[in-house]
């Protein structure tokens, strides 16, 4: 695979040079006709906006992503090397050379601001605009907020120019999450769940329980926990604020916990038990993974939340309002959250875990499940993300 890069520059450079001296006639075979095609059954996405007369225009953008600038740089080559056929059919967003894809000469370029994994803010965003750098996408962490504020357009339109988005290739609840009325202001580019993480400080007798737990079962380990701790007399809180599950579980689960006083808000001195770490168990979204694994480092578990389908948050791809670009810029936007060489590159480079792809293809889920440190959990959502319940992320 590394000489066909190689291979390709000097073939080239050979022709150029023969066409700047006048002495060389080319075969017209020798430029084949370039397509932008992909297996929709893995990524359902047939087609770009994008014709073959512009695919070497000049495009210039401005993007906000939670991403660094190196990578958002290799996206962008990513995306003209497979709109330009310069990538082998064995290759990938897992194996493909980073060194092949940071030399590739483009005249696409993209301007980076990198944005914390909720993304941007309405506030963020007017800060921006009012230092003339507004981005052309950008992840919005309250779609809500930034629609009601006119800083992004519809996609309808431009999203019509990818037939094959269906529920064998997306996650259509994610796409459905983001519609307004008749109109999608956004693109689903990852999701997160809601779960349940517990102290293996303060297991019971019983040990880690099982990944899924009917509602009786989860409140028969959440009662089996101590609520003492004897070595020093301080008061365990079994579980954390039984009112962040409101809207997540079901009402009589919540009436459960206080019923049986299994939840407080406060430990023994009134702070936060989850920060003083006297807690057994409480509410996390799959995207403070890092953050709780860090501050309990090899101390959780892991429990999904007792409820039919799965509690997810979607976090979307919007294009400003004032983007001049909105084809490119909405073409790229799609290539980056639907392609899955894309989707493969971008968890290759990056540490998110805990933050799901808005794809079922089984190459991006295979190579989030391989993380030390979140895999196993990435594997197990995989098979409920098609079902779960989606709603928008809010600041």
């Amino acid at each position: 695979m590394s000489r066909k890069p190689f291979v390709f520059l000097v073939i080239f450079a050979v022709i150029s040079t023969c066409l700047s001296l006048a002495g060389c006639s080319v075969d017209e075979e020798s430029f084949p006709e370039l397509e932008f095609t992909y297996d929709t059954s893995e990524t359902g996405i047939s087609e770009t906006s994008l014709t073959e007369d512009n695919y070497n225009d000049l495009h210039e953008i401005n993007v906000a992503l939670p991403l660094s600038d190196e990578t958002v740089t290799l996206l962008m080559h990513l995306y003209y090397a497979k709109c330009n056929g310069m990538i082998a059919e064995e290759m990938n967003g897992s194996d493909i050379s980073i060194e092949y894809l940071e030399a590739i000469n483009t005249p696409w370029i993209v301007h980076s601001i990198t944005t914390a994994n909720t993304g941007a803010s309405v506030q963020n965003l007017q800060d921006l605009s009012e230092d003339g750098a507004m981005p052309d996408i950008f992840l919005a962490s309250d779609i809500n907020d930034v629609t009601g504020e006119q800083l992004n357009i519809p996609l309808d339109s431009y999203l019509s120019n990818y037939p094959a988005l269906n529920s064998s290739s997306v996650y259509l609840g994610a796409l459905e999450a983001l519609r307004d009325g008749n109109e999608h202001y956004g693109i689903p580019f990852y999701s997160t769940v809601y779960m349940l993480a517990g102290n293996r400080d303060f297991l019971p007798e019983s040990g880690v329980p099982a990944f899924t737990l009917s509602p009786e079962e989860l409140l028969d380990h959440i009662s089996s926990i101590d609520s003492y701790s004897y070595d020093d007399g301080v008061s365990i809180t079994r579980f954390y604020d039984a009112d962040t599950l409101e809207g997540l579980v079901d009402e009589s689960f919540i009436e459960a916990l206080e019923d049986d006083q299994l939840s407080e808000q406060y430990d023994s001195y009134g702070a936060d038990p989850r920060v003083s770490r006297t807690c057994g168990m409480w509410l996390m979204n799959s995207g403070e993974f890092d953050t709780w694994n860090s501050y309990y480092p090899d101390a959780l578990y892991f429990v999904m939340l007792p409820t039919a389908n799965v509690n997810a948050v979607v976090y979307p791809l919007c294009i400003s309002s004032t983007c001049d670009d909105a084809d490119f810029a909405t073409d790229f936007a799609s290539f980056i959250c639907f392609d899955k060489d894309a989707q493969m590159l971008i968890h290759r480079v990056e540490e998110l875990r805990g933050f799901f792809p808005s794809i079922p293809n089984q190459g991006v889920w295979v190579q989030m499940s391989d993380d030390p440190l979140f895999g196993s959990q990435t594997m197990l959502y995989e098979q409920y993300m098609n079902t779960a319940d989606y709603v928008v992320a809010e600041d």
